[in-house]
């Protein structure tokens, strides 16, 4: 018997509908890098889209440090995390013993007289004194220079995932002090997203052909599709392959969403585990609804965090949308950031085509927008939790999380007339 919740696995490792996307080369490449190591590998990828679970089926947590990138707020808490990891410490203590025995004794004879029993009685007394005196010497290591000696010790893969959460200078320190283990064959391994994949080479120069890229390709729906074909196959039900298609395409190429929306969709059919019969799963009765209701309230509490923009002491100008309604510019951003799509790589122009579709208003200027970028960016790394929803670059708007972009599609109400349709 196969339970569901163990067949289409959104956030852990699917072992059943797990995909290798051969094509791609992806494991042997991974596999090629440990083999050869003297390099560092950086592998990027879109968020949810797989990277981690690759790293994991090469390299297992069992054999290999693993750091999370969102816990390092500094260098001596990646360090700290790093020497828990491996058994280290930072103090060393040394005692030294020297010993002093001293002996002392004495003798006594007696001899007996004619008539008594006889012969000679002597007796030997020994005294012993030990002094002891011992010496304690204690001294502190830098938690770096003991983290680096244990890894060169253990010389297993040193992974550290979501590297793009560590502050840019603080990325700085730990590649500067990795550059040397990594000379002497540490295999150390960055897992980060496509537009921060080459911030080891930005913050530290000298990695300049030190460094191995591995850019995980967007999924196809092709291979969306394997997951639903694999996973329905193991609970022994059917699905019509146009529901399939359907999901897939509107997963925002992420694998994590194409196992959710197979797992609600089992759900809808009341299939919690494997069927003793083959049976044929129904399409919801409004696919609308069934999108909508697959919407993240997690990510709906960020859209409404980026909507109040940065706490000021003034009110903001109301701009006024095409429906009458009114709010002000970081609403209306968002406004137009939906209606591309979205797109989950915006250009200034892109979202300035966007405010003329949602704003009766004049256009604000391009200055304006990208201030408002800019502070959602700010916000976006600094008050909400987990992987930042957007990141503006200066040229370009990344929606870093298919949940934020499936949320702003299915999850919010642009100012049109119209309802947006997905068939």
């Amino acid at each position: 018997m196969v339970r569901l919740s163990d067949v289409f696995v959104a956030g852990g490792f699917p072992s059943i509908t797990y995909i290798s996307r051969d094509e791609y080369q992806l494991e042997s490449t991974v596999e090629d890098y440990l083999d050869a190591r003297y390099k560092l590998l950086s592998i990027s990828g879109s968020t949810k889209s797989g990277k981690t679970v690759l790293v994991r089926k090469i390299v297992p947590k069992q054999s290999s440090f693993w750091i999370p990138g969102g816990q390092v707020s500094d260098l001596n808490s990646f360090w700290g995390i790093v020497l828990e990891k491996t058994g280290g410490y930072t103090s060393l203590s040394e005692t030294t013993n020297e010993n002093t025995n001293t002996v002392s004794g004495r003798e006594m004879t007696a001899s007996i007289k004619p008539g008594g029993m006889g012969g000679d009685i002597k007796s030997q007394f020994n005294e012993s004194e030990q002094y002891g005196v011992s010496q304690t010497v204690s001294r502190t290591v830098p938690s770096a220079s003991s983290a680096i000696n244990q890894l060169l010790d253990h010389k297993i893969p040193l992974v550290v995932d979501d590297f793009h959460y560590i502050d840019k200078p603080i990325q700085q320190s730990i590649v500067r002090s990795l550059k040397d283990p990594i000379f002497e064959g540490l295999p150390v391994i960055l897992i980060t997203v496509p537009h921060r994949a080459f911030d080891v080479i930005r913050v530290e120069k000298e990695m300049t052909g030190r460094v191995k890229q591995l850019q995980i390709p967007a999924w196809q729906a092709s291979e969306l599709e394997k997951i639903a074909e694999l996973g329905f196959r193991a609970l022994n039900v059917h699905c019509n392959p146009e529901l399939v298609r359907k999901m897939a395409e509107e997963s925002f190429d992420s694998p994590h969403l194409m196992q959710d929306f197979c797992a609600a969709l089992c759900k809808a059919n009341g299939v919690r585990e494997s069927q003793s019969s083959l049976i044929e799963l129904q399409e919801p009765d409004d696919w609308q609804s069934f999108f909508r209701n697959m919407a993240s309230d997690t990510s709906k509490l960020a859209f409404e965090r980026l909507a109040i923009g940065p706490r000021q002491r003034t009110d903001r100008i109301r701009r006024t949308l095409v429906n009458g309604e009114t709010c002000d510019i970081y609403g209306a951003v968002l406004f137009a950031i939906a209606s591309t799509g979205p797109k989950i790589r915006l250009s200034y122009e892109d979202i300035r085509t966007g405010l003329r579709t949602v704003l009766s208003d004049e256009i604000p200027q391009a200055h304006e927008v990208t201030r408002i970028l800019e502070k959602m960016s700010e916000i976006a790394k600094d008050e909400i939790e987990g992987e930042p929803v957007v990141d503006w670059d200066s040229s370009y708007l990344h929606i870093s999380d298919p949940f934020f972009a499936y949320y702003l599609r299915w999850g919010v109400v642009l100012p049109e007339a119209e309802q947006r349709s997905l068939f």
